[in-house]
């Protein structure tokens, strides 16, 4: 039977360079659901997906879903921007 990986995902608005600082931040906060975990634990940065910016959130989301791997030692960061409000959605994959 084939695992299905499981997913870390935060969000945050401004440029790239903000969302490398959350990211430093996040990495300092431990995992509502599994306290004996820091979030994003063993991602060492983040990367942009790509260039695209998305129309919303549910195209990115599956995008970086598609993108993510568990064995990826970064998480990946796409940004959505849909003319009210532009934001990142930032995401790692791992076993379960």
């Amino acid at each position: 039977m084939k695992s299905i990986p499981r997913y870390e995902v935060n969000v945050c608005g401004g440029d790239f360079r903000h969302v490398c600082e959350c990211f430093r931040e996040w990495k300092n906060e431990t995992l509502i659901y599994r306290r004996d975990q820091k979030m994003f634990e063993g991602r060492d940065e983040v990367r942009p997906l790509d260039k695209r910016e998305y129309d919303n959130t549910e195209q990115a989301r599956k995008a970086l879903q598609n993108a993510c791997s568990p064995q990826d030692p970064y998480a990946l960061a796409a940004e959505v921007s849909n003319g009210e409000r532009d934001m990142w959605i930032v995401m790692a994959a791992y076993r379960e």
